[in-house]
Order: C-alpha cells, then structure tokens, then sequence
C-alpha cells in the first residue's frame, strides 16, 4: 500500500480513503492485502481462465456486499478502489457481469432525519474537545468535511484578523480569548470545484476552537486546524451515535459530517429570515453557473451582516 501512495503521490486525504476501501476488503475475505495479491498472481502464471478465477469470485462476493450494506455511491466508490489497487499491481482484471442497482436503497433524508438541537447539545458533552469545535464548526458554517480538514490554523487566524489585527499566533489567540463574539471570515477552496468561496462560523464554534487550540498543543501555523484524520473522525462519530443510540438514516449515521452540513442549511433556509437561498448555496460553496461565478461576486462583508442576522438558529446555547 505504501509503494501505491507513493508512486500516486496520493494526498493523505486520498489515502485514508484508500486505506478505508482496502480495509473493508480484506476484513471480508479475512486475508492481507499481500495474500489476495500473491494468490491473484499465481492464478495468473498458471493460466486460470478468467471465468474460473477465485479473484474474479472475490470481486462479485465483495461487490454484492457493499451494495447490500452501503448506499449506491459509496458501494460504487469502494469498489473502483479496489480494482484500482489490483490493477496498479498489474493483476489482470476482465469484464465482471453486470449488477443491478434497482434494488439498492436511495433512501431520502427529510428534515425530520437530520439531528436535532438536542441531539448536537448531547453528543457535544460527551465529546473530546477537537471534536466538540469541529462539530459546532461544521453545523455553523455548512463547510464540507474535506474543507473544513483541509484548514490549518493560519487560516484561522486570517479569519479572525479583524478582531485582532496580529501575525503573531500566540498574540492574535491571547486576543481572540478576551472576546465573546467573534465571527471569523473564512476564504476556503472547494476541493469539488476547485473554486474559493466565503463562509463564516458561529462564536460558539469560535469559542471552542480558541480552547482547543490553546489547551492542546505547540502551535504551528501550517498545522491542521483540526488535526485529526478521516479514520479517526468517523470513529469518534460511529462512537458518539453509539452511547447516545441514535438511529440509522438509510444505512448511514445519524450524526456525521453530511447531516451536519444539511442542517444548516436546512436552518437558514426553514427558519433564518435574512438569507436567501443562492446565498445559502454560497455559505456553502455550491458553485454558481459560469457566468454568474464571472460577474458577481458577494461581499464577504455583507454577507457576514445577514449571517449574524440570522445566527440564532444555528446557535447550540452551550
């Protein structure tokens, strides 16, 4: 697996979902990695027909189990990860028969799916405290999940500048932990359309990220935000849906990254008075067609002003 990361010059988010699809592989047939690869080698050096082939009955065995368990997309994701695992190590791989996804769930998310306020207020006082200020994070700013992973805290600071008006990390925090409502300003990249977009979060999630930030570590600025990866993020949601035994939505969590980012928009849209709905779709990076995205540009200043507008409904009231 290594050798395939660095031969990719895979981005370590790119990895971790790598590393989740493999994992999920070799639990089900109870083989390493290693194993499956010698065994598909050795098939193919003593010319084993395809259609006789255990590798071709593992990828059918594997492919019907994520489709049973995982929605469409995510069963579909999986799997082109592995045949691209076996292909990178040079392991033949012909036509497989053809599934039909009819059968497979679509299941809508309404907005009595999404967690409540509730909900968000129970699994925060059970939660570690990167995790605490990436949920509030999220749910008030609409920000995806590989964005908000993405931030390093020097864009955090830049954020919050014109509270503090400091290069120094040390200085700008010391700052920032004297104020009570600070409304960051975040210029973050969306890694889907490669375009820059405006969003801000709440004082509560500004409020936690200070304390975690200011409890926890020597402070770098190139260094994440949250510094937590993809495995250990699920983990710590599969483990909060768990203790506060919150049902299944479909065949996903309840409380994930996803329902965090539909519940605020769902908020701003159902309940906050001020923001229209392109400027929802703004909030949280949905690209506009070409040539609105070439002559109009929000104000990040106004848009802010109509964001504080309608901060009551995001707020958790910690």
């Amino acid at each position: 697996m290594n050798e395939f990361v660095q031969t990719r010059n895979l981005t370590k988010r790119t990895e971790h979902g790598y590393r989740d699809s493999l994992k999920k592989y070799t639990n089900f047939h109870s083989k390493s990695f290693y194993k499956l690869i010698n065994e598909a080698d050795y098939e193919e050096e003593i010319g084993v027909r395809w259609k006789n082939r255990i590798l071709k009955q593992r990828l059918i065995k594997f492919r019907a189990y994520l489709y049973s368990n995982f929605m469409s997309s995510s069963a579909k994701t999986h799997f082109q990860r592995i045949l691209t695992l076996y292909k990178h190590f040079e392991i033949e791989i012909h036509d497989l028969p053809k599934i039909s996804t009819k059968s497979t769930t679509s299941y809508i998310i309404t907005f009595e799916d999404l967690p409540s306020k509730k909900i968000i207020k129970d699994s925060l006082e059970i939660a570690n405290p990167v995790m605490r200020a990436l949920i509030l994070f999220i749910l008030s700013s609409g920000c995806a999940r590989r964005e908000a992973l993405n931030l390093t805290i020097n864009d955090f600071i830049e954020a919050t500048y014109e509270y503090h008006h400091s290069n120094s990390l040390k200085l700008a925090l010391f700052k920032l932990n004297k104020l009570n409502e600070v409304v960051p300003i975040f210029k973050i990249k969306r890694q889907k359309t490669n375009k820059f977009y405006f969003t801000f979060c709440s004082p509560e999630a500004t409020n936690e990220i200070i304390s975690y930030l200011l409890k926890n570590r020597k402070l770098i600025g190139n260094d994440p935000l949250f510094k937590i990866n993809l495995n250990y993020l699920n983990q710590n949601f599969a483990e909060i849906n768990e203790k506060l035994n919150l049902p299944k939505v479909g065949k996903y969590r309840k409380l994930r990254t996803h329902m965090l980012r539909k519940l605020h928009a769902s908020l701003l849209y159902n309940f906050g008075n001020d923001l229209s709905l392109d400027e929802i779709d703004s909030l949280q990076g949905r690209s506009k067609d070409s040539v609105h995205s070439a002559y109009f540009m929000e104000n990040p200043y106004i848009l802010k002003k109509k964001y504080i507008k309608s901060l009551d409904v995001l707020k958790i009231y910690l």
